[in-house]
């Protein structure tokens, strides 16, 4: 039985195929192609460009991890700061071992501190309110004292920005556990939550108005559950007094007003002010929960938690729903030497950078082995590098051996679909998504597949199904699940960043249209054809941003505009159209001076930002974005475009990569942005390469 049968036979034949037979055979066809590995150019016209492409193609075996290339991934401090409140939460941080972990993650947080005192969520960026007050909580119980210049002087900066109290919903919730902010300024995480019922099973009328927890992004969902735990139970860490952090408020203890509300409440008879008065009614309420409907829903969660765990101890295979899960199986009673918990502390070390110059821990909130395996490979081959050659095989063959071949939460909302993805970790088995999968099959297509491996051909084709099993009604595909897209969870008091939704984007789209135009399909495909007119749709109309495209999963506007390009033309639109020409027109309009392209993290919170002067300084990564949307679009022999290039070329190192300091990646916008130290790597790469093809007169396969 082939493995495509039995991953149908365990779904009962219910399973969606690639739509007909024809499709089927179509994609057999086009792999064959590619048993014989495709050669891109390796030489042009211009020395200096082969030259800066060969020696970056030497510096990325250099950057592999034995097999497969894995970048640290930066963020903030303030992920440190809450691995020392757990390790208080769990009473362990005066034993020698956590003692020592404690004090490298204290000097990091110390050196990621601004000189105004406050902490930032991105390199050179403003401070931040929320995240400087955990860092100076989690500074002052790792034993800095209150009176040490570099606390005196963040106390400073929170008082000046408003105090402890209007901190975001997640700093309340954790400084709650240790008696620092009152209950009740916490907005209710009802445990009785995970007993609502899955509504996708419901009537579409009761399914549009209800939600359960698959209603919520896999990322808040999978910490949501065991906060919710420790919502019900409310442990409180006593500290001793010198630990406490009553002078970041700036009203005393007694005259504190406690409200989880916003500022300026909604209207009654909206959603969000009948959700408030539903929070305040839960509230209200709490101490008459029945014992027994508390019993059934924390014996409910928990197990919920347990059955969601990796077998490498990741929940999620991000950092903070592994450390809520590890404190609320704690408090439920499970003894930190379980086996689970262990693994799960293992798991939290793969997040570990050691930085030599502070002598600090970095505390990382993933690892992206799969997607830079999957980048730094598609750029290698698109650069002409051999694709036959044992180093590129083995990482294809660790890519095909990551394939998640079994059912995560997606299948909640889309039960008849076989499972193909890939995740971006390591080890994520409940959450492959549509990125990765799109950018890992594009690279399979380069490594080929031959007799000695037959499988190839159908783990692609499974992988292919999973991804056109996932498009939204919209036309577009989501991050990590369909469907997860109800408007109703904005209005949840405790979605106080607006991130607890995965609807479609126009950069996933992007990418997984790319990847259909790479396997040969065009827009009279209908899956296609439905994902360009999202594009159509979703293009920007507003200010100077009119004709790009808001990017989800990267820094911003060149990051969405590049990858609804390069979809676009993948799959055979007439890039000549009037829409895709104002996207031409506004990525040569937000051009830097020095030829490259840049663009701040606060086009987020301040769009209008986005096609001025103040748009950003030139980094590689979007300089090469920007680049390849331009080529997508027949921007060839454009001066503008081949200033950008001389930008590239200008700004390599000696080693043959580029620098890059800036935060180009998003993890939530406004809330959490990433630093890919493999941006500058790989992207650039792909650009020069894509550019010398096509000045070979080569097209993308």
């Amino acid at each position: 039985m082939t493995l495509h049968a039995e991953l149908t036979r365990k779904k009962g034949g219910r399973h969606k195929k690639l739509r007909d037979a024809r499709e089927l055979e179509h994609l057999q066809q086009y792999l064959d192609k590619f048993a014989a590995q495709p050669k891109r150019a390796n030489k042009s016209n211009d020395a200096r460009l082969d030259a800066a492409i060969d020696r970056q193609h030497a510096r990325m075996l250099k950057l592999r991890e034995d097999i497969y290339w894995n970048a640290e991934l930066d963020s903030n401090a303030g992920l440190g700061a809450e691995y020392i409140m757990m390790l208080h939460f769990l009473g362990i941080a005066n034993q020698p071992q956590w003692a020592e972990r404690q004090r490298k993650i204290a000097n990091f947080t110390r050196n990621w501190q601004n000189a105004d005192g406050s902490w930032s969520i991105y390199a050179q960026g403003p401070g931040h309110l929320s995240y400087s007050v955990t860092c100076y909580f989690g500074l002052k119980l790792a034993g800095d004292s209150p009176d040490a210049p570099h606390m005196a002087k963040a106390r400073e900066w929170i008082l000046a920005h408003g105090g402890a109290m209007p901190i975001g919903v997640e700093q309340r919730f954790l400084l709650a556990l240790f008696g620092q902010y009152d209950w009740a300024g916490v907005p209710p995480i009802p445990v009785w939550m995970v007993l609502l019922p899955n509504m996708n099973a419901m009537p579409r009328l009761l399914n549009s108005k209800l939600l359960s927890i698959y209603d919520l992004s896999y990322w808040c969902r999978i910490s949501l559950v065991p906060m919710s735990i420790l919502y019900q139970l409310k442990p409180l860490v006593k500290l001793d007094p010198k630990y406490h952090i009553d002078e970041l408020f700036l009203q005393p203890r007694g005259e504190r007003k406690w409200s989880f509300a916003p500022v300026n409440e909604p209207g009654l008879m909206s959603w969000g002010g009948l959700f408030n008065i539903g929070a305040k009614a839960v509230k209200a309420l709490e101490f008459a929960t029945s014992p027994v409907l508390s019993k059934v829903a924390l014996n409910k969660a928990q197990k919920w938690i347990l059955d969601h765990q990796d077998d490498s101890g990741d929940w999620g295979g991000i950092y903070p729903p592994i450390m809520y899960n590890i404190m609320a199986l704690h408090r439920m009673g499970m003894p930190l030497s379980d086996d689970r918990i262990v693994k799960a502390f293992k798991a939290l070390d793969r997040f570990m950078i050691y930085h030599k110059e502070c002598d600090g821990l970095h505390v990382l909130a993933c690892v992206s082995p799969v997607w830079d395996t999957a980048w730094a490979l598609y750029a290698m081959a698109e650069a002409g590098f051999d694709t036959a050659r044992p180093e590129f095989q083995r990482a294809i063959d660790w890519l095909y051996a990551h394939q998640i071949l079994r059912d995560g939460d997606w299948a909640v909302k889309n039960p008849s679909a076989i499972p193909g993805g890939w995740c971006f970790q390591f080890y994520n088995d409940f959450y492959p998504d549509l990125d990765d999968t799109a950018i890992v099959l594009q690279a399979l297509l380069y490594g080929g597949y031959s007799k000695a491996a037959p499988g190839r051909a159908e783990q692609t084709r499974i992988g292919l199904d999973w991804v056109l099993a996932m498009q939204n009604k919209d036309g577009g595909w989501s991050a990590f699940e369909c469907g997860v897209d109800k408007d109703l969870v904005n209005h949840i008091p405790f979605n106080d960043l607006s991130n607890m939704l995965d609807p479609s984007t126009a950069d996933v789209t992007g990418h997984v249209l790319e990847m259909l135009g790479h396997f040969g399909f065009d827009l009279s495909f209908k899956p296609a054809a439905r994902a360009a007119e999202y594009l159509r749709k979703t293009q920007e109309h507003e200010g100077k941003r009119a004709g790009s495209w808001w990017g989800r999963w990267g820094v911003n506007y060149v990051y969405g505009t590049w990858s609804a390009l390069a979809g676009l033309a993948q799959v055979g639109e007439d890039m000549s159209k009037p829409y895709v020409r104002k996207a031409v027109a506004w990525l040569y309009g937000v051009q830097n001076a020095d030829g490259g392209w840049g663009e701040g993290c606060e086009t987020y919170k301040q769009p209008e930002l986005a096609g001025t002067e103040a748009h950003g300084a030139s980094t590689p990564s979007q300089t090469a974005w920007a680049i390849l949307g331009l080529l997508a679009a027949g921007e060839l022999d454009d001066a503008r475009l081949k200033r950008g290039i001389e930008w590239l070329l200008s700004h390599q190192n000696k080693e043959g990569g580029w620098n890059e300091d800036l935060y180009t990646g998003t993890g939530f916008p406004n809330a959490f942005y990433l630093n890919y130290h493999f941006y500058r790597e790989y992207f650039p790469l792909l650009a020069l390469g894509r550019y010398r093809n096509a000045l070979c007169g080569l097209k993308a396969i």
